[in-house]
């Protein structure tokens, strides 16, 4: 912003306002002539405007008019309704995106393997699809999976554990037919 006349007497502090759902509150950033700062710990993925008041020896003056609207970015939220369906040594995963999308289109997801109380990182290239093939499992091992969503912030947290899937196939053919 730039510094008002101080009307008289020197700019002593600035008072900053952070607004937020019709909710203003005063960001203490210490006394300082500085005609720039850093608000932090605003809500995430919700718009806020800011305002600003100078402070001479005489009191604070007015504030400012409001900035225009910014939404603080933040990694994405979890997605929801992780399911499979197994088949011949892979599963077809789905999933909800997250509603929170962290103030970015969301660029992929991790999916993570687990099967025995050890989880990998699934290789299922990069994608903003709630789907995937999980390839390269074994039929009759049971997994479960999670899955997080990624933006340009970084990675969300990761879903709840899907349920137990196990990849299967038909049945061999009979033998020692007589």
């Amino acid at each position: 912003w730039s510094a008002p006349n101080g009307n008289g007497a020197a700019i002593t502090d600035y008072v900053i306002q952070s607004c937020a759902e019709k909710v203003c509150t005063t960001f203490d950033d210490g006394a300082s002539t500085t005609t720039s700062v850093e608000v932090t710990e605003l809500p995430l993925g919700v718009a806020v405007t800011f305002q600003v008041a100078a402070v001479n020896a005489a009191g604070t003056g007015d504030y400012s008019s409001p900035s225009n609207e910014v939404v603080p970015a933040s990694p994405p939220g979890v997605p929801t309704g992780l399911d499979g369906t197994p088949d011949n040594t892979f599963i077809n995963l789905t999933w909800t995106a997250p509603v929170v999308t962290g103030g970015f289109a969301i660029s992929d997801y991790v999916v993570q393997v687990c099967t025995g109380g050890s989880c990998v990182v699934a290789n299922d290239g990069n994608s903003p699809n709630t789907t995937a093939k999980i390839v390269g499992l074994k039929n009759g091992t049971a997994y479960t999976f999670t899955v997080a969503a990624v933006n340009s912030i970084g990675t969300g947290a990761a879903s709840e554990a899907s349920r137990a899937i196990t990849p299967r196939t038909v049945p061999g053919a009979p033998t020692n037919l007589l």
